[in-house]
């Protein structure tokens, strides 16, 4: 509010004049209230410092998010360890991890890294991880030396890879398949394994799928054009990645007999197929990668009477050297499956 003097004086030449006309009073503000107009003193290095914390907090948080994906990435999951301990007990780790350590140390043929190497550019999932794929099959190399390496293993070794995380737990999880599946035959190219396989397959053909089995003799559609493929990346070059799991969980637990019943769906499915196209037509779809239009939970949920021991006898029944199947030499050994699998045998 403005206070105004009312005193006036009146002076001696009768004018008038205004006593202690006061000037306005202002309701003052405290000066520890007023705002500042200029700032403190090293507001600017107070700031600098706020803004250098924020920075180092931020690039503190990014470092701790990449260290924590790195771990997570890093990290086995548990049904990989699963699968390892189906032939190797969990004390027994460390020493495998030590083991495939030393056998890197070793040095390998120089036409096998090559052929490797040659090989990792078009292997499936194989990106960025180049190095880890690598080592795995240089290791298999000079672990059996008498196999090696063949051009399918590295599709076997990459999705593997792609889910243990570690080349160690890969490592004997392909060594794992190849001994309990028993396929070290078919890694050493040899043509009576095929003809082996090739038998299997053709009699499970004709017991469960009977019409199948007559269309794809009809049009020479012969088991050794495809089975190879096959059984040299243990299905896995035509299973989408995200059903490898599924299917390789079936693998370590029944061995080939569950190869047999997958390669058995995958012909139920292209029945039809079988029965309309050309020779050329049906290979093609038979040997299509990654077919991902496929029912693939079907196709590994579907079962067939197959039993795992009897399918066994039936594969040790086979001479390499003569390239012919002989009957079991132990009566207890013989079932029906092995019964009619020799009619068939001797029929075809």
């Amino acid at each position: 509010m403005l206070h105004i003097a009312n005193s006036i004086i009146k002076n001696t030449k009768n004018d008038f004049t205004v006593k202690d006309c006061d000037q306005p009073i202002i309701n003052k503000i405290p000066a520890s209230k007023r705002i500042q107009t200029k700032p403190k003193e090293n507001a600017v290095s107070e700031y600098n410092v706020i803004t250098r914390c924020v920075t180092e907090q931020r690039r503190s948080s990014v470092t701790e998010n990449s260290i924590n994906e790195q771990k997570e990435q890093k990290r086995i999951p548990s049904y990989c360890m699963k699968w390892l301990n189906y032939k190797y007990q969990r004390k027994e780790f460390v020493q495998l991890e030590q083991q495939f350590k030393k056998i890197l140390q070793i040095q390998p043929e120089k036409d096998i890294i090559h052929q490797i190497e040659r090989d990792l550019s078009r292997t499936i999932k194989a990106e960025n991880h180049f190095t880890e794929i690598r080592n795995i099959l240089i290791a298999y190399s000079v672990y059996d030396p008498n196999v090696g390496y063949i051009q399918g293993m590295n599709q076997i070794a990459s999705i593997l890879f792609n889910h243990a995380k570690q080349e160690w737990i890969a490592f004997w999880l392909f060594v794992n398949l190849i001994e309990q599946m028993e396929i070290r035959d078919i890694f050493q190219l040899s043509l009576n394994a095929i003809n082996k396989y090739s038998k299997i397959q053709d009699f499970l053909l004709s017991k469960f799928l009977p019409k199948a089995y007559d269309n794809l003799c009809l049009k020479q559609v012969n088991t050794e054009l495809y089975i190879q493929q096959w059984i040299l990346s243990l299905l896995l070059q035509f299973i989408p990645f995200d059903y490898t799991q599924i299917y390789l969980d079936g693998l370590f637990k029944q061995g080939i007999s569950y190869f047999y019943m997958i390669a058995l769906t995958i012909i139920k499915v292209f029945e039809k197929q079988i029965e309309e196209e050309d020779q050329i037509e049906i290979l093609i779809l038979l040997t299509q990668k990654q077919n991902s239009q496929l029912k693939w939970p079907s196709i590994l949920a579907l079962q067939w009477d197959i039993n795992p021991g009897e399918l066994r006898v039936l594969l040790d029944c086979f001479d390499n050297e003569t390239n012919t199947f002989h009957r079991p030499k132990f009566q207890t050994h013989c079932s029906q499956l092995t019964t009619k699998f020799f009619e068939f045998i001797k029929n075809s």
